[in-house]
């Protein structure tokens, strides 16, 4: 069997020697090495196959370490020793061309795993065949040598005791496959020294030998572990039949021990990706919130900029009659007509004015403000009409016809205010642009149109109680929207407004707030024939929504 040369580089003493006492039982040679310089030196002096290295080390990075294990020896073996919570580590450690790993304190199971994935690897570089080491214990000297001529013919690795003692000596340095001992010795029976091999090596495997035939002798032999059972004198072609049987459990038992270790390590890896995955995703999902919620507000701020025509009118309409009961008042001073109840009507009507104005401002400033989204239980109505009291006047001097058609008792919706609010205004304001287009394509002659135009947006709310779902419309009559836009039409950036009159945004996040609000955007109608946008949002409020 071929001694492979093991390197140890671990600056704990304790566990470089432990170590190297194992390897020696699995045939290797081992090197020692306290630093990553030290082993190193080693790997290019000694022809190494096994690189057992250390994660954290006193005067290198390990996975440096490895990198130039790997360039120095590029067919060795790098098996991976790590600490608590360095597991993470040992993963990247794999992605880098080791083999294994291994967390402390050291496993010797799994390190005889690790150990026989490594040689299993070596040997199919080298087409090396593995040779099943097989040790004979039995008193007669006279069975010993011949036994192990033979099976050293049939290319084994042969180990002889003539007793219990000495058999479970070797067994304890030596890594023994298969166990054939005589069930009667001097110091132990067979069966002691099966039970006692089965606490060095689970997976060796045992034949017993005896001289007469015994039922009972048998099934202890099996209960105690052993593969087979057999009698003097020993006949040969009976031994290779048992000892290829047990060959072939050995192979089955280490295949699965390392095809389960490779699943088991490949699953770490895996969840390790996820886990780094989802926390990509996560913080993507973060960012792509962040730049809505940017996108969000700076639409919010330019809809107030369009609209500050028609803000302007909401506050100077008041202002005008408070500065009309002012003047009403200082002429009646003026005459002496001014009474106690003449002041009473007038402060009311002051502070009617000075209300309007104050819910004008309110709303502009927490339409602005930007804000977490807070959804609640909202009657869709109410949004349209706030939306209309800050584009109505806007919409009035473009020479809009507004027509409302609401239906009755609506029941209300879970929802964000102030988002559905920018959707309608978004929706009010391509209404307003395509209207205006077309009018100043038909004042031009660029497209034909028999009589006066007037331009008219209807909005309409419906309760669609079998989809149970609200639905808001509105419906214009102006350019319209082709088939081949339908398709792109709420894509970030597309618009077909001339360059300079339009970002591309609007419906891009109008898509996005629908979407969040779990309701569906559509668009109907023919080019040349105006265009009708709507939403679909699911009716009912928190209760009903389970939020």
């Amino acid at each position: 069997m071929k001694t492979r040369k093991v390197l140890i580089v671990d600056d704990d003493q304790l566990t470089r020697e432990q170590i190297a006492k194992e390897l020696k039982r699995h045939y290797c040679e081992p090197f020692l090495g306290a630093t990553g310089k030290e082993g190193l030196e080693i790997l290019a002096r000694e022809d190494i196959s096994i690189l057992l290295l250390d994660v954290k080390l006193p005067d290198v990075d390990g996975l440096e370490c490895l990198r130039t294990a790997k360039d120095l020896r590029p067919n060795c073996e790098v098996i991976m020793i790590t600490g608590f919570g360095s597991e993470e580590i040992a993963i990247q450690s794999l992605r880098r061309g080791a083999i294994d790993y291994l967390e402390k304190p050291i496993n010797f199971d799994e390190l005889a795993a690790s150990l026989g994935r490594a040689q299993e690897k070596l040997a199919e570089k080298e087409e090396l065949v593995y040779k099943n080491t097989i040790l004979i214990i039995d008193d007669e000297e006279s069975v010993l040598l011949p036994l192990k001529r033979f099976l050293q013919k049939e290319d084994y690795e042969v180990f002889t005791a003539p007793s219990g003692k000495e058999g479970l000596s070797i067994i304890e340095n030596s890594k023994i496959d298969i166990l054939i001992t005589d069930i009667h010795l001097g110091d132990m029976s067979g069966i002691e020294v099966l039970q006692n091999a089965k606490k060095f090596y689970k997976d060796i495997e045992g034949i017993v030998v005896t001289g007469q035939k015994d039922e009972a002798l048998a099934i202890e032999s099996l209960r105690a572990g052993a593969g087979d059972y057999l009698t003097k004198p020993v006949n040969l072609d009976e031994l290779l039949l048992s000892i290829q049987r047990a060959v072939q459990t050995i192979n089955l038992n280490r295949d699965k021990l390392y095809r389960g270790r490779e699943i088991k390590i490949t699953s770490e890896i895996i969840a390790k990706m996820n886990q780094e995955l989802e926390r990509r995703i996560d913080d993507r999902t973060k960012e792509l919130s962040q730049t809505q919620a940017q996108l969000f507000q700076t639409s919010k701020l330019a809809t107030l900029g369009e609209m500050s025509a028609g803000m302007a009118h909401e506050i100077n309409q008041p202002l005008g009659g408070i500065a009309l009961v002012c003047a009403n008042i200082k002429k009646a001073m003026e005459r002496g007509k001014f009474t106690e109840q003449m002041l009473v009507k007038d402060i009311a009507d002051i502070e009617k004015s000075i209300q309007r104005i104050t819910r004008v401002i309110n709303h502009i400033r927490t339409f602005a403000r930007q804000d977490t989204m807070k959804f609640l239980d909202v009657d869709i109505v109410s949004t349209i009409n706030s939306a209309l009291t800050l584009l109505e006047e806007q919409l009035r001097l473009h020479e809009i016809e507004i027509v409302l058609d609401f239906q009755k008792d609506l029941p209300v919706i879970l929802g964000e205010p102030f988002q559905l609010e920018q959707v309608w205004i978004n929706f009010m304001s391509n209404a307003r642009d395509s209207m205006d287009e077309k009018g100043a394509k038909i004042k031009d002659g660029r497209i034909p149109f028999e009589g006066p135009y007037y331009k008219k947006l209807t909005i309409t709310v419906t309760h669609d109680v079998e989809n149970k779902c609200i639905r808001a419309a509105f419906a214009d009559n102006g350019m319209g929207v082709s088939e081949e836009n339908k398709k792109k039409i709420f894509e970030p950036f597309f618009t077909t407004k001339e360059v300079g009159k339009g970002s591309g945004l609007g419906l891009s996040i109008t898509y996005g707030i629908v979407e969040s609000h779990h309701g569906k955007l559509g668009v109907e109608g023919k080019e040349g024939e105006g265009a009708t946008m709507y939403v679909l949002l699911p009716a009912g409020g928190a209760n009903v929504s389970g939020k």
